[in-house]
């Protein structure tokens, strides 16, 4: 696969998440004007988090690593009719244990919410129940769409399944939506009840939707189970180390929820937007170049190209240090701004907007290691290792957890997004040297001049911001907009023509791709 087709891939997955980002950043407008950092909105984000929690098993997590390699295997060595047999086994079995799972949920409820939001009031602790189990089927229809995706992609079809968690978005805004329409009176309980309903509605179409493009890869969805399968087996030996590596890190996000708890009120709200925001550059580039580079790894992997996995991992580092790094500067220079644009109506004030800044402020400044985790784990999973990233993030628990409490000490719920980003960055740093070791047969690239560059523009960029926001803070609605807009674009161009006279490895050819892709589109 050419460089080219590598860009059209990841354009592709781009694309859509960004248009699935955009609905979500109004969903994220609505959530904020109807419930702001009220006591309803952490409870809404702890019930959305706990089938969330589990879905990383089925996602992008440990599910997607062991299978689609496999998968990968089979359609090269054997034929379609065998993937399509292996895919049907494995979905049902899939569908099956998701429903138990959903089940022992809503009956275990009150337990769970016991454990991850001891510091809740008894108001938050009843809405949080009520909301939880109705939010628990969505486990089982994320689980079943991601791994419907992941099949999608590994015949190279990113667009229309990057663009199905936008159906997800749009659920949750008209119901909620239609529900203010005609009851404008209801309480701010009842409004958030819907939503959660919306949420139900959303994981359905989100799955529906990608049902026609498999039909015509030969698909006929349909339960089959066969337990005795050595292909089954592999999976299983597979899933088992990841699915304890994703167990690990989920305790970070669990620890999170536990901590933030006994803060203020609204530290989790806040938390959840400032990492909604943070996702949105990173869903973009990040997310998707991860998701677009395993299926291409598990392939070279497969066929022994070991000289080219090199180059598409350099090429992919190298792309996504310089999308990522200025736009990090961009996001902690005028996120404040962005914040009172996007957010600042309804229930959502001046405290609200300092909240949410902070927890975006130091959530982005990882999203540099974030996005390279994302793109380097696929490395491992393509070659069948699923326990080196295990152990990883068993340290990273450690480190993160000792991190959130003393941090947190000083900043608060702030204190607990830098813990996030400098675990992050220890992640990377791992990986990075574990990769060297765990597959000799590739050097792990030489990336770090075009960064360094990439990150000295990045703070000239910071620095400039900083000095404007100093002698030219926006006072209302329509002089943020004019700031954000101005100095965001000529932020751009200093870094694009800056980028060209330090002469950053690839920096013409990623500009020429991304127009190119832009153009098509």
């Amino acid at each position: 696969m050419s460089k080219r087709k590598l860009v059209k891939n990841v354009g592709s997955m781009s694309i859509a998440v960004f248009i699935s980002r955009i609905f979500g950043l109004v969903r994220d407008i609505m959530m904020t004007n109807f419930f702001g950092t009220t006591y309803v909105a952490d409870a809404f984000r702890v019930a959305y988090q706990i089938p969330n929690f589990l879905r990383k098993l089925f996602g992008e997590g440990a599910l997607s690593a062991a299978f689609i390699p496999l998968y990968n295997e089979i359609g090269i060595k054997k034929n379609r009719n065998k993937q399509i047999k292996f895919a049907l086994n494995i979905l049902s079995i899939l569908s099956l244990f998701l429903v138990i799972l959903c089940l022992l949920g809503i009956l275990l409820t009150p337990i769970i919410i016991t454990i991850i939001a001891p510091g809740f009031s008894q108001e938050s602790r009843i809405l949080v129940i009520k909301l939880a189990r109705i939010l628990f089927p969505y486990l089982f229809l994320i689980g079943m769409s991601s791994t419907l995706i992941s099949i999608l992609n590994s015949h190279d079809k990113f667009f229309i399944p990057g663009l199905s968690s936008a159906f997800l978005n749009l659920a949750m805004i008209g119901s909620l939506g239609l529900f203010v329409l005609f009851s404008p009176s209801s309480t701010i309980e009842e409004k958030v009840t819907v939503w959660s309903y919306g949420v139900i509605l959303g994981g359905v179409l989100q799955t529906v939707v990608n049902f026609p493009l498999l039909k015509r890869l030969g698909y006929k969805i349909r339960l089959t189970i066969r337990l005795k399968s050595d292909d089954l087996k592999a999976v299983w030996q597979r899933l088992i180390p990841g699915a304890i590596g994703i167990a690990v890190r989920q305790i970070n996000l669990v620890v999170d929820i536990i901590l933030a708890s006994l803060l203020a009120t609204g530290s989790i709200a806040a938390l959840g937007y400032g990492n909604r925001l943070m996702q949105l550059p990173m869903g973009i580039f990040g997310i998707a170049a991860g998701v677009a580079v395993l299926p291409l790894f598990s392939k070279y992997i497969a066929q022994k190209k070991w000289k080219e996995l090199q180059g598409k991992l350099r090429f992919s580092i190298i792309s996504l240090s310089y999308i990522m790094l200025p736009i990090t500067a961009i996001i902690a220079g005028l996120g404040k701004d962005f914040i009172r644009i996007l957010f600042m109506r309804g229930k959502f004030d001046l405290n609200s907007v300092e909240m949410t800044y902070s927890a975006l402020l130091f959530y982005s400044l990882g999203i540099i290691f974030f996005s390279l985790n994302r793109l380097v784990i696929p490395v491992f999973y393509a070659n069948k290792d699923t326990k080196t990233p295990v152990k990883i993030s068993a340290i990273i628990v450690g480190v993160n957890i000792t991190l959130n409490i003393i941090l947190m000490q000083f900043l608060q719920h702030a204190g607990l997004a830098l813990s996030t980003s400098i675990s992050a960055m220890i992640q990377f740093l791992l990986l990075s040297k574990y990769l060297k070791e765990k597959i000799p047969q590739i050097r792990f690239p030489k990336v770090w001049q075009a960064i360094l560059k990439t990150t000295f523009l990045s703070i000239l960029i910071f620095v400039g911001l900083t000095m404007v926001n100093s002698i030219y803070p926006a006072k209302n609605f329509w002089a943020a907009i004019i700031k954000v807009g101005s100095l965001g674009l000529a932020s751009i161009a200093f870094f694009i023509v800056s980028s060209s006279i330090l002469k950053v490895e690839y920096s013409s050819e990623i500009k020429n791709l991304i127009w190119q892709k832009l153009k098509r589109k």
